[in-house]
């Protein structure tokens, strides 16, 4: 039976190459066919896409610049030299996997060649990343992910990396005259959120998960994430502003100009009074790895992937980052409370933070719309960065300007009639 690989058919491992880059999306979904392996967002997040700090740079070096276009030119012979000079990996299957600004690979070695420079073999694959030129200028962050995720692996399951030749998680490498930091980490089977039945028990579920990530990483430190700043923290949301010009639509431009102002002086003129640590930032439907339960029917979260966005942001951030996630896959704001009830099993969150929760879904939509239609313009074939532009903004519409002051009592009623059920 043949191996599935997010809605694309992989035909059965074997020594013959298959390079079917950028392979087309399926018609009938909304979300593209690709890997559930780090780095792939769509609408949204798309998290390590354009985000980024070069450490010894100005400011204006740290994040996405309008007009910027920094994804990696990559032939395809680039990329099988570097897996067999780096990893002793001669290739039984390469595809490309999907995403904003990097270049992404699932790779799987020819079982006929023995490679003794990996001590310890992934049977599942492994997904050689390229990172973007910008992300490619700040060393100290791509080290701290890998730290994080070796870190996180001892309580969740999430990829590890993989040392290179010289032992290295990471290396620079001269790709078309520009360097970029190439790494390689494990695959992690599983599908992938956006592919199952979005149920109650899977939201509740995802709600759990999410809490126990908070908890896991609570203890985790590492100093690239005290100045590390990227375009896809809540922090960085006024700066969408230099990229509302991508949109046409005049309406569609005030609102988003409404939710940067009030999330400025409702949230942001907060931060300091907010608990903080290193957050994962993008739990959505692309990061999520999920497994059917042993009843046959329901799915739950089995583990995370993507740490591209990572940083050291209010617990806040990553709630209301989630939960916008969750939303757009229910189709509906009230579903948000049986979210909410699964991450408070967990960890209870206060009336008060509660209460700017649908400002960071606001903001966080705001985010993905703009940044979308942004990296849509540089490249127009890649429609993976508009999958869920349409449901966003109905759900932006719906949140600002018709439920926006009885969203919280929504939530806490949706909340409270699951807890009540006789399932969870």
């Amino acid at each position: 039976m043949d191996d599935t690989w997010n809605n694309v058919e992989l035909t059965n491992i074997s020594r013959r190459k298959s390079y079917t880059l950028n392979h087309s999306y399926d018609s009938t979904s909304k979300y593209s066919a690709f890997n559930n392996n780090e780095n792939e967002k769509p609408l949204q997040d798309t998290g390590s896409s354009s985000t980024g700090q070069n450490t010894n740079g100005g400011s204006e070096d740290k994040c996405l610049q309008p007009g910027s276009d920094i994804k990696p030119n990559v032939p395809i012979e680039q990329v099988e030299s570097l897996l067999r000079r780096l990893f002793g990996i001669t290739i039984g299957e390469i595809k490309e996997l999907i995403s904003y600004d990097d270049r992404n690979y699932y790779i799987k070695e020819d079982p006929n060649i023995k490679n003794p420079l990996i001590a310890s073999h992934c049977p599942h694959g492994y997904v050689l990343k390229i990172l973007n030129a910008l992300d490619s200028k700040k060393e100290d962050f791509v080290d701290a992910q890998n730290q994080l995720m070796l870190y996180l692996s001892k309580h969740l399951q999430c990829p590890r990396p993989v040392a290179n030749v010289n032992g290295k998680l990471y290396s620079v490498e001269n790709i078309g005259g520009v360097q970029h930091i190439v790494r390689l980490l494990e695959f992690v089977p599983g599908k992938m959120f956006h592919e199952v039945p979005i149920t109650n028990y899977l939201l509740y579920q995802s709600g759990e998960y999410l809490a126990k990530v908070v908890k896991a990483l609570k203890n985790f430190n590492h100093d690239a994430y005290e100045s590390h700043t990227s375009t896809w923290q809540l922090q960085s949301v006024p700066q969408i502003k230099k990229f509302l010009y991508v949109l046409e639509d005049h309406s569609r431009k005030a609102l988003i100009e409404e939710v940067i102002e009030a999330f400025e002086s409702n949230v942001l003129a907060k931060l300091d009074t907010f608990e903080m640590q290193i957050i994962h930032g993008d739990f959505n439907e692309q990061n999520v790895i999920v497994e059917q339960c042993s009843n046959g029917q329901d799915y739950k979260v089995k583990g995370i992937i993507d740490f591209g966005d990572t940083n050291k942001s209010p617990i806040l951030f990553e709630i209301g980052i989630a939960l916008t996630y969750m939303l757009l896959q229910a189709k509906n704001l009230e579903s948000g409370g049986i979210f909410l009830a699964g991450f408070e099993t967990m960890l209870p969150i206060s009336a008060e933070i509660k209460s700017y929760l649908k400002y960071c879904v606001a903001a966080r939509l705001a985010q993905s719309l703009v940044l979308g239609a942004y990296t849509h313009s540089l490249h127009p074939s890649n429609e993976y960065v508009l999958v869920t532009q349409e449901q966003g903004w109905k759900l932006i519409e719906e949140l600002w300007r018709e439920k926006f002051e009885t969203i919280d009592d929504i939530w806490k009623t949706t909340c409270d009639k699951y807890l009540q059920s006789s399932v969870k």
